[in-house]
């Protein structure tokens, strides 16, 4: 069934106005009193270029590949260590039981304690 481009309304195109997308439907048919407008040239932007190269002007030393192979050294170390601590139970605390007690004792939540802050000086005037 063929469809009558004449009378039937074109299709909507979709528009972006800032950060909304717009869905624009144009008039049924267009107004012969209007001039159509001769289209303006969109300068072209100007072509994208690599960045530069990048030269090492002198060699570098020594003392900075020791300097990062250290830092390496530490991270991994680091990362090493929480894991094995995790592993033997380590970053548990070793008196649990006994904080469990005092807070079930005096009736009060581990969540619910927090640190008296005190006031500064600018509040109390």
């Amino acid at each position: 069934m063929p469809i009558n481009s004449e009378s039937a309304t074109p299709p909507p195109r979709i528009g972006k106005i800032g950060p909304y997308t717009v869905f624009v439907t144009p008039p049924a048919t267009p107004n012969s009193s209007a001039k159509p407008e001769s289209p303006t040239p969109i300068p072209s932007p100007p072509p994208v270029m690599a960045p530069p190269a990048q030269f090492y002007k002198e060699k570098p030393s020594s003392f900075a590949f020791f300097w990062d192979t250290v830092a390496k050294i530490q991270n991994a170390h680091a990362s090493l260590d929480e894991h094995v601590a995790h592993w033997f139970g380590l970053n548990q605390s070793k008196y649990q039981w006994a904080l469990d007690d005092y807070y079930e004792s005096n009736g009060k939540k581990q969540s619910e304690t927090k640190p008296q802050v005190k006031p500064n000086k600018i509040q109390n005037v």
